[in-house]
């Protein structure tokens, strides 16, 4: 059973970044005293190199060819440095190239990983008798996707709603997922959900 979960999972992986949509890389400027930090921010499932290239005035910086710097998936990671020239004010402007065609020249700082946002919002109830919601939940945290969590247990008035669709949620002993508001109550496992969300864009894109 081990092996299938992880011909299951690893499928999911390579399938949802077949189809996922490629998200632009955004570049973020933080300022420091008398420095200006521009970070690319990667929202997608797969790596990428990009090469920062800034000119202006009122500034400088490290010199030398340009290198491209690997930006991994979900992830933010400083790609270039200006230090302000004193009594001056910097004026500059940036152009972006990015390729997922990764280069072993590609620098590698230190990312810091990121979350995102799934194709559809997931929402997991944890209920009395939920069996697998730790396993889940511990997989979700470790996951790359923004997620919310509601104790059934303390949201008594969420509950009387969600039995409207679900008469016997007191006895349910499965998980209860609402991806996009739908609820799945067969989602047993990290993987399948993975394996659902991936469904779910395949059908309506």
């Amino acid at each position: 059973m081990r092996k299938i979960s992880i011909l299951l999972f690893f499928l999911s992986i390579v399938s949802i970044k077949g189809i996922a949509q490629k998200k632009p890389i955004v570049i973020e400027e933080e300022t420091n005293k008398n420095r200006i930090f521009f970070y690319a921010i990667n929202e997608n499932l797969e790596d990428y190199d990009v090469v920062l290239t800034v000119s202006g005035t009122g500034f400088k910086q490290r010199g030398g060819a340009e290198r491209p710097i690997r930006v991994p998936a979900t992830s933010k990671v400083q790609v270039k440095s200006l230090i302000k020239e004193r009594d001056k004010y910097p004026m500059y402007e940036y152009s972006l190239k990015t390729t997922d065609s990764l280069s072993r020249r590609a620098l590698r700082p230190t990312p810091e990983i990121i979350k995102i946002n799934p194709y559809k919002p997931i929402l997991m109830y944890r209920t009395t008798n939920c069996k697998q919601c730790d396993t889940i939940s511990k997989s979700l945290a470790a996951g790359p996707y923004i997620h919310k969590t509601m104790l059934l247990t303390e949201k008594p008035d969420v509950t009387e709603i969600l039995k409207r669709a679900l008469p016997a949620i007191d006895t349910i002993s499965t998980l209860i997922m609402s991806i996009g508001g739908a609820l799945y109550t067969d989602i047993e496992s990290y993987d399948a959900l993975l394996i659902k969300l991936n469904e779910l864009e395949e059908e309506e894109n």
